[in-house]
């Protein structure tokens, strides 16, 4: 944890410092996540079900965005587990910062990285924990152009010393604001 604090605080900064030079519009999304865990961890928990808000700030251009996020995960006990423990859902709240790149004019590429912060008062490893997660997505216009679908498919990791929680999941959100400013028809004067 003290070696991630620095790195969003720098990060934090940077994106602000480039924001300030660029015109172009930050975009919220807000989704629903669902996922499957894999690993050591699929023997006792089978799915993983969450929310997310996400902040795009483009950098430079559009097609580059600095990423953050933050959600609720939960990880459900598998209904067919009877082992010996008693096991009840596991709860986090990720906080990442990360870069989204559209390498068409909807798909795009995204890496993000944070912590996890447990809020189980009876979970007895480690409460916080950092966190990384790969994406690949898109995000397809609707209404005009006027906002998009954006899915994603993504793994992520909470790194913990006694094993890692994985998952392989599905984000599917409404995101708000044109999807870029060249898609904006110009208007004809005769």
């Amino acid at each position: 944890m003290k070696k991630v604090l620095p790195f969003l605080v720098i990060s934090i900064i940077c994106s602000l410092g480039a924001f300030a030079q660029v015109t172009m519009k930050p975009h919220v999304s807000i989704g629903g996540e669902y996922g499957l865990t894999t690993g050591n961890l699929s023997s006792y928990y089978g799915s993983v079900i969450g929310a997310s808000v996400k902040l795009e700030i483009p950098v430079v251009s559009p097609k580059f965005n600095l990423t953050a996020t933050v959600g609720f995960t939960e990880y459900l006990v598998r209904l067919d587990y009877n082992g010996p423990l008693n096991l009840s859902a596991e709860k986090f709240i990720p906080v990442e910062l990360g870069a989204r790149y559209y390498f068409t004019r909807i798909a795009y590429f995204e890496g993000d990285a944070g912590f996890s912060q447990n809020i189980n008062s009876d979970y007895t490893r480690s409460s916080s924990a950092f966190i990384y997660s790969p994406a690949i997505g898109f995000s397809a216009p609707t209404n005009k152009h006027k906002s998009t679908i954006d899915v994603g498919l993504r793994f992520e990791s909470r790194v913990q010393s006694s094993g890692n929680n994985n998952q392989a999941a599905l984000r599917l959100a409404y995101r708000f604001g044109p999807t870029f400013p060249a898609d904006k028809k110009k208007k004809d004067t005769k």
